[in-house]
């Protein structure tokens, strides 16, 4: 197999957004390396995660069964955070059907700058990204100069280089180069 270039595989590869959650079942298809259901904010997370400024970032092996509990200690309780953890909770019980598995990787965080700000691809099988707060995951579409970009709340399938026949063709993607705050949720299939 040879190797394709970030310039070429767009050709081949695809993303796939929609407003409607069934657009995460698109991951499967061998050309898509990007699924995105772009949904409403929900204004009561939303007021909830300004208030958020985690000194270290959360982060945990969880279940379906366990995840609200196995977080819930480590968040201010405040109004919106049963909302929030139910929001994790139906992000975890979707993708751990999606991704087939019994564990989630959870990483929840408040970052006050870019955490990967370079384009660049994941070594792994797909991650899902959930930015609660502030401008969303950015990626790559037909071109090296066409970006695209998740809305806040999105839930956002990032397809890696893990992921068997896709080696060539994960998803380029960023931070968004910006210093506003971001409330990020990533989960990633164990």
């Amino acid at each position: 197999m040879s190797a394709l270039s970030f310039s070429s595989f767009h050709a081949i590869s695809r993303q796939q957004v929609s407003r409607t959650p069934e657009v995460l079942t698109g991951i499967f298809a061998p050309d898509v390396n990007l699924a995105s259901w772009q949904r409403p904010a929900d204004p009561i997370i939303s007021a909830y995660c300004a208030q958020l400024a985690f000194a270290m970032p959360l982060k945990r092996i969880v279940t379906t069964a366990t995840v609200q509990a196995d977080i819930a200690a480590a968040l201010p309780d405040a109004p919106g955070k049963a909302e929030l953890l139910a929001d994790i909770a139906l992000q975890c019980e979707m993708f751990s059907c999606l991704m087939d598995c019994q564990q989630l990787g959870l990483r929840l965080e408040t970052l006050s700058k870019p955490m990967c700000p370079k384009f660049h691809t994941d070594h792994l099988v797909c991650r899902l990204v959930c930015t609660y707060q502030g401008p969303g995951t950015e990626w790559q579409g037909d071109s090296p100069a066409d970006h695209k970009q998740a809305t806040p709340f999105a839930v956002t399938l990032l397809k890696g280089s893990g992921w068997e026949g896709n080696e060539q063709q994960a998803i380029v993607h960023r931070s968004p180069a910006s210093d506003l705050p971001r409330v990020l949720l990533t989960l990633d299939p164990m």
